[in-house]
């Protein structure tokens, strides 16, 4: 009996790409909700319909360019939501400081 012939040297199988945890913390019903239905890309899109109490919420995702439509069916852009919520840190950081320099000042100005 011989042996059937092996290929060495070939390509690894590809590995599914990972998510890294830190990029599942969302805040919001609405992101929560596209998250447990793993709606991360357009293939993956879910049908959505916001609760009355969830519509502003979703349609301010909407017009952030966060939750996307693909062929009738809603999809969340993670990379999207996480720029954007770095945006809003990065704003928030220079206020506070600001607002500490303009404390600081008045401080030492009626010190």
């Amino acid at each position: 009996m011989t042996r059937p012939r092996r290929l060495t040297g070939g390509t690894p199988p590809p590995v599914p790409s990972v998510i890294h945890a830190g990029a599942l913390r969302v805040r919001g019903r609405v992101a929560e909700r596209f998250l447990a239905g793993h709606a991360l890309a357009p293939e993956d899109a879910i049908d959505f319909t916001p609760d009355p109490a969830d519509r502003a919420a979703f349609d301010r995702l909407r017009a952030l360019g966060v939750v996307r439509q693909a062929g009738g069916r809603w999809w969340f852009d993670l990379v999207a939501y996480h720029l954007r919520q770095r945006a809003r840190s990065r704003a928030a950081v220079l206020w506070s400081i600001g607002l500490a320099l303009s404390l600081a000042g008045l401080a030492m100005l009626l010190y």
